[in-house]
């Protein structure tokens, strides 16, 4: 699809209709055919426990950023493969070791990282973490991260960087790609 195409799109359909269409697809742009991308799903659900759903988004699965600021950019060789895995285990889980290292650490952090953990702790209350929020990590626990998205970028991808957003569930995930959608289309009027 072509960038006015993509524009007319967004424009004319319903953020929320667009976010569950993409998210739901079969196919995404960073992918030549459908088995392709079936098989990167596939390893994700093997790499991490308790998977519900996983898509890629951004520009790898709609072809263009959401972002007016990056003027709604073709994805290309200097793009992120960016990853929404639905898994309200992981969630969880993550969820709780950020707050027990928060507890932990809260006053040993500088003002800026106390600052990122008040505006992280606001997207969780949204649905969505990600592991790379826990200030002081424990070297195990991030080392085992950074080696699931390692493996993950890889040859299909063409070496790109993956990076990864957790999900508590699918109409969580909905919601925050529909807010991507819904202020592309203020950009686009």
């Amino acid at each position: 699809m072509e960038q006015e195409e993509f524009f007319d799109r967004i424009r004319s359909s319903s953020p929320d209709a667009l976010a569950r269409e993409y998210l739901s697809a079969e196919s995404a742009h960073i992918f030549t055919d459908e088995p392709t991308y079936q098989i990167f799903q596939d390893r994700i659900c093997e790499l991490v426990q308790s998977v519900e759903s996983v898509a890629v988004v951004g520009s790898g699965n709609w072809r263009y950023s959401l972002n007016p600021c990056k003027s709604f950019r073709e994805f290309g060789k200097h793009s992120d493969v960016d990853v929404a895995v639905v898994s309200s285990f992981q969630f969880k889980a993550i969820w709780g070791e950020m707050r027990q290292n928060e507890k932990k650490h809260y006053y040993t952090l500088s003002a800026d990282s106390r600052e990122r953990l008040r505006r992280n702790t606001e997207n969780v209350y949204s649905g969505f973490i990600s592991p790379d929020w826990i200030p002081n990590r424990s070297p195990g626990r991030m080392l085992e991260y950074k080696q699931i998205l390692n493996t993950l970028s890889d040859r299909a991808v063409g070496f790109l960087k993956v990076k990864m957003m957790f999900f508590k569930n699918f109409d969580e995930a909905i919601d925050y790609y529909t807010r991507g959608f819904r202020a592309a289309r203020r950009a686009l009027r």
